[in-house]
């Protein structure tokens, strides 16, 4: 059964369109044009939603009756209220160094509502899971799920229960494959669809998806053509990632951005690990001071797995964050 105020909607949007020469008036539409079946036409004539425009042996025309209208404009009004505003998604976002076109593209995105999806790909610590929690924190009803921990039954019912404008998935690359059976549903036409003790469950959402990955190699190619935009992260030369410690620890830590900037030098030369590991630095200094930035790095340099590899700086790059 399709969603009365998605038919609704489809048919306010026929009505109105710009593009159809027709008078207002005379711009009526067939059922399978708003994604209805007959019997959602019967019942939206019965509730006095709609209108028989135009009716002949061959054809059954409908519109809107000002009481389908009403309906549509005021659910409008309603969503027009819970707007986010794309300001509020892109503070939420400051703890991501650059990226800023993909931040408003994003914030965009979530400020209209508009299901439209994206996938972030690249290697650990580099922004991807920073940007969820950043749309996290600025909609109320966004939902995450951890593609580890996360099951097709899980999913749906979450799906269900929760029913977010925008569904955030990190470790996408990790879900099982039964996942992707609810989600290309979800991406395609907004639908899930459950059957559970033989009784079966549907409905319509308009949900965005924003998805993170480390690889996307090993993912369906049907699910990842659904994404409008693949952003594959890239590797960051020696001075982005310092540039990227220095506004992420002192955003995020309130770390001196000389210190953050040294942390970040050391890290990338010495090749111990990605911005995650700058942050550790930071977090077992017991004084604010360039010495204890020195001991803190040599103390992981002794314990490293591979501390007798590490005994000069390394020279390949490294993710940021």
């Amino acid at each position: 059964m399709a969603n009365d105020m998605e038919v609704l909607k489809r048919a306010w949007e026929l009505e109105h369109d710009s593009r159809d020469r027709r008078a207002p008036q005379y711009r009526s539409w067939e059922y399978y044009t708003v994604g209805a079946s007959r019997r959602d036409i019967r019942r939206l004539l019965d509730e006095g939603m709609l209108i028989v425009a135009i009716k002949t042996s061959a054809i059954t025309k409908y519109k809107l009756s000002p009481k389908g209208r009403d309906l549509v404009f005021a659910f409008s009004m309603e969503r027009e209220f819970d707007k986010i505003p794309a300001a509020s998604v892109l503070d939420a976002m400051e703890l991501v160094v650059g990226f800023d076109d993909l931040k408003e593209a994003i914030a965009l995105a979530v400020e209209v509502r508009r299901r439209v999806n994206f996938l972030l790909e690249g290697p650990p610590a580099c922004a991807k899971s920073i940007m969820l929690e950043g749309v996290r924190s600025a909609v109320p009803d966004a939902y995450i799920a951890f593609g580890s921990r996360t099951s097709a039954a899980g999913l749906s019912e979450a799906l269900f229960e929760h029913q977010p404008s925008v569904l955030l998935l990190d470790e996408a690359d990790k879900m099982d494959n039964e996942v992707y059976s609810v989600l290309l549903g979800l991406m395609e036409s907004g639908e899930i669809l459950e059957t559970k003790s033989r009784k079966m469950r549907g409905i319509k959402l308009n949900t965005m998806i924003l998805a993170a990955c480390n690889s996307s190699a090993k993912m369906p190619r049907e699910f990842l053509s659904r994404f409008a935009l693949h952003a594959q992260f890239p590797t960051y030369t020696r001075q982005e990632f310092i540039d990227v410690c220095r506004g992420f620890l002192a955003k995020a830590e309130g770390c001196p951005q000389d210190l953050a900037a040294l942390i970040g030098q050391l890290i990338y030369d010495y090749g111990i690990g990605d911005v995650r590991k700058a942050r550790g630095v930071w977090q077992l200094m017991t004084a604010p001071t360039e010495s204890e930035v020195q001991r803190v790095v040599q103390l992981m340099l002794k314990y490293s797995s591979d501390h007798r590899r590490l005994k000069k700086p390394a020279k390949n790059r490294l993710p940021g964050i």
